[in-house]
């Protein structure tokens, strides 16, 4: 399981769009994860709050690193997500939770909250497993 997570990892870190937008993980397990992201004036759109996109971003990241922890290759079939608030600073953590894994979809629920803990954002994805990494 160990040498899973390394290198979940290393792929977790050559994810350029991630990276390019500040988010960092700050934890993954098996069917769970956590990501952050300090907001910053890039991250803002035209009426001065976090950019949907931003909030997304966040959560599939976190999805990413979840549902690809249980060593196979997964990927985005579907997912939604609703906003609750709009913010303009403060550190936002995603929390990625397995929901169900099958043979060949595996189901997630990722909150987004503020340094608080007020909740900003709700996404839900499924993933499609495929090979073993």
């Amino acid at each position: 399981m160990e040498h899973r997570i390394k290198k979940l990892e290393l792929m977790l870190k050559n994810d350029r769009f991630a990276n390019h937008n500040d988010i960092r993980l700050i934890s993954v397990g098996k069917g769970e994860a956590k990501a952050e992201l300090v907001v910053s004036e890039k991250h803002l759109n035209g009426v001065d709050i976090i950019q949907g996109g931003a909030l997304f971003t966040l959560a599939d990241f976190a999805f990413a690193a979840a549902s690809n922890s249980h060593g196979r290759i997964a990927v985005a079939s579907n997912a939604s997500i609703n906003f609750f608030k709009g913010v303009s600073s403060g550190t936002l953590t995603a929390v990625a939770s397995e929901i169900n894994s099958g043979k060949s979809l595996s189901c997630y629920s990722v909150e987004i909250s503020d340094e608080n803990g007020v909740k900003i954002a709700q996404f839900n994805g499924t993933a499609f497993l495929k090979a073993e990494y």
